[in-house]
Order: structure tokens, then sequence, then C-alpha cells
């Protein structure tokens, strides 16, 4: 008995197109498509480019030229990381970057400052120089930054990114830190000339230093006179610059 004949559809000579083929070669097409905009397109070329530094607007040269060579550059291909690291490597006084992208074409930059330690303040400007732990100028600000503040009584000749270089200047601003730290309670330093340091704490009294004399013998008599309480009793002033201290 002759077994039943299978039907085998003769193979085309033709180039078959179906469904099958059609979707994975249009979805090929259409990543290509979507890379070749990304990273080539002119849409995706930043053109704007916005900074902030500790919530004001950047006005630093370097770091405005250092920002412009941004525009024209792909958004995508742009590296946070290298231009955060560009940008701290070239400027102390900057603390933290931190880069968004608005698509299409712009780009916004957070920058932090380094943290403040002591302040220097003009009298009569509400103006605020910070400076940092050597002493550098980070920035002026025009609200409290909450250190230690040294008030002088002429215009500051000072240069953002440079250290203090006036000696009498330096002292003053070390004599507020060791005051500081020694937790003594002050309201304002001020800087009268150069051999004259006015410091007035909470309760009203001026104690009087020199930049002239040695720091820590002046800090610790301050520290004596004021232990004794019955001593500043209706006392206005504690002069020690000299080896007595003189109670007015």
């Amino acid at each position: 008995m002759d077994s039943p004949h299978v039907f085998e559809p003769a193979k085309s000579k033709y180039l078959v197109i179906t469904i099958d083929y059609l979707l994975p070669i249009f979805l090929s097409i259409f990543v290509i498509f979507l890379f070749y905009l990304a990273i080539f397109s002119p849409i995706f070329t930043v053109k704007q480019v916005s900074c902030t530094l500790d919530f004001s607007e950047c006005t630093h040269p370097s770091v405005l030229a250092e920002l412009d060579k941004l525009k024209g550059q792909n958004i995508f291909r742009l590296q946070s990381d290298a231009i955060s690291t560009k940008l701290t490597s070239g400027d102390f006084t900057i603390r933290e970057v931190v880069m968004k992208k608005s698509l299409p074409d712009s780009i916004g930059v957070e920058l932090q400052s380094v943290y403040p330690v002591v302040a220097l303040q003009v009298v009569g400007d509400p103006n605020w120089v910070v400076l940092d732990s050597q002493f550098r100028v980070i920035a002026t600000r025009s609200s409290d930054p909450n250190v230690p503040t040294v008030v002088v009584p002429g215009p500051l000749v000072l240069t953002v990114g440079k250290p203090v270089t006036d000696d009498v200047l330096v002292q003053s601003i070390k004599l507020a830190l060791s005051l500081s730290s020694e937790l003594i309670s002050v309201k304002s330093i001020t800087m009268v000339d150069e051999f004259t340091i006015h410091i007035t704490l909470d309760s009203g009294i001026v104690a009087i230093f020199s930049p002239k004399v040695d720091e820590l013998r002046q800090l610790k008599t301050l520290q004596v006179v004021l232990s004794g309480g019955t001593i500043t009793t209706g006392i206005r002033t504690i002069d020690v610059r000299f080896i007595q201290p003189v109670l007015r």
C-alpha cells in the first residue's frame, strides 16, 4: 500500500517580507535614527548655560569663561564629573558643583563655596567678606555668614582667591577665632587702628587688645578677669594690653 503523499510547498525564488521581518528592521532603523538625532543633531547643542554661586548669580570671570566653553557642545556628551573636577581644581573657593541638563539645549550649574570660618566687615557696610581657614577671600555676602566677624574702620582692598596679607588684620582675625574657640561670648570685634582692637562682649563690657602684644597672654588675662564675677561689677572696659589688666 502506497503511503499518502505529503505536500511540500516549493521555495520561492523571490524574497518574501512579512511582519516578522519588518518589525525588527523598523525598530533597528528607529534606534539608529534616535542615536543620530541625540548625538549629531543641532537640536541638542547647548545654547544656554546658567550659573549660581551660593544661590547668587556667578560673576567670577574664569568660571564664566570655562562654562562658556560648553556652548556648542552636544548636551548628551557632556561629562558632569569632568566638568566638576575642572572647576574645583581651577578655583579653590568652589567646594561642590551640581550640573543639571534641561533638554533640548540648556545647562544649569550650581556652585557651592568652601565653608567660611571668619568674616570681615567695613564700618557702615552691610556686606560681609567671608574667608576660609587659610584667610583666603571666598566671596562677598549680603547676609550674615554666622561666623566670627572682624569690623574694620576703613576700606578693604582684597581679591577673591587671595589671602589677607595685612599683618594687623591677620592678627585681628586670629584673635576672633581664638575667642570663638574659647567660647567667650562676643558681640563684635572692631579693629580701631594698628595698635588697638576693641572686643565688645555680650555683657556690654569692652575688652581692649593689642595686635602688637602676645595674643595668648591677653586672652588668658581676660579669662581670669571674667571668671571673677564680682571684679567686673560696674566695669565698662577691661584693658589687657599691659602686664596688669586695667579696669575702668
